[in-house]
């Protein structure tokens, strides 16, 4: 496995992750209200070919989800704070080189870090290169097999 991939691609969903702690309790209030909503199943209602009716459907369709949503705000957070373990390793310039090229990356990203940190590209490079060596060696314990 290609750890510093696997980096990568953490880094760069970082922000969304760290977003979706707050979405997804907020999705799972409007499901809990919904599901208090929806119509309790009627004696009337005929199941068709085995299945149930429309309310029960809906009933179990909001379970699920929720149940779901929990799963993955489990998850994320969990991720988020390996990330942001990972992130407090770094020096501070290592750590603006990893936001720049990874979680808040600007168009010209290259030409805000040379103007920010006064260094040549092949330094800037370097920084980040050192970066996340460092970010993938706390958060994984290696970095290729």
């Amino acid at each position: 496995m290609k750890w510093t991939e696997c980096a990568i691609t953490d880094l760069k969903k970082y922000r969304a992750m760290s977003e979706s702690l707050t979405n997804i309790p907020e999705r799972i209030r409007v499901l809990e209200i919904r599901f208090k909503s929806v119509k309790s199943g009627s004696s009337d209602s005929t199941p068709v070919q085995g299945g149930g009716s429309r309310s029960e459907d809906a009933m179990l369709d909001n379970i699920v989800e929720r149940e779901r949503l929990k799963l993955v705000y489990h998850a994320d957070r969990r991720l988020v704070r390996l990330i942001e373990r990972g992130l407090s390793k770094l020096s501070e310039e290592e750590r603006l080189v990893i936001d720049l090229f990874y979680i808040d990356r600007p168009r010209d990203h290259l030409d805000e870090l040379t103007k920010r940190l006064g260094c040549e590209q092949a330094q800037i490079y370097r920084i980040k290169n050192t970066a996340l060596y460092k970010f993938t060696v706390t958060m994984y314990g290696i970095t290729e097999y």
